[in-house]
């Protein structure tokens, strides 16, 4: 008896643990946009970090892309991208993914 009931107690701790990493994801998100300039990178930079969940923005004048990187229990695409039209861009979302983190070199990239 003693036995079942510390299995369970390992099981239910192991849910929780894994529940409560899963929350904590990072999600990558790509938008196309209607950027056109390095003001309109300028001007989403200095924005939209400042929103609630985003880890990293990178844009791309060339391809018009916008890539977000949100936790995924503070934000979402939807708002990322209604916070990207009231900077006064489209955006329609390319892609969404978990985030793959990259890991660092241990002889410093060598």
């Amino acid at each position: 008896m003693k036995t079942l009931s510390i299995t369970i107690l390992l099981m239910l701790a192991t849910t929780v643990l894994a529940t409560a990493q899963d929350k904590k994801q990072l999600i990558d998100i790509s938008f196309e946009t209607s950027i056109t300039c390095e003001h309109c990178i300028t001007t989403i930079m200095s924005s939209l970090p400042l929103e609630k969940g985003v880890k990293n923005v990178k844009c791309d004048l060339e391809t018009k892309e916008v890539k977000v990187t949100i936790r995924k229990d503070k934000t979402d695409s939807e708002k990322i991208k209604r916070a990207l039209e009231k900077l006064g861009y489209t955006a329609k979302k390319t892609s969404e993914k978990p985030s793959v983190k990259k890991k660092k070199s241990k002889d410093g990239g060598h």
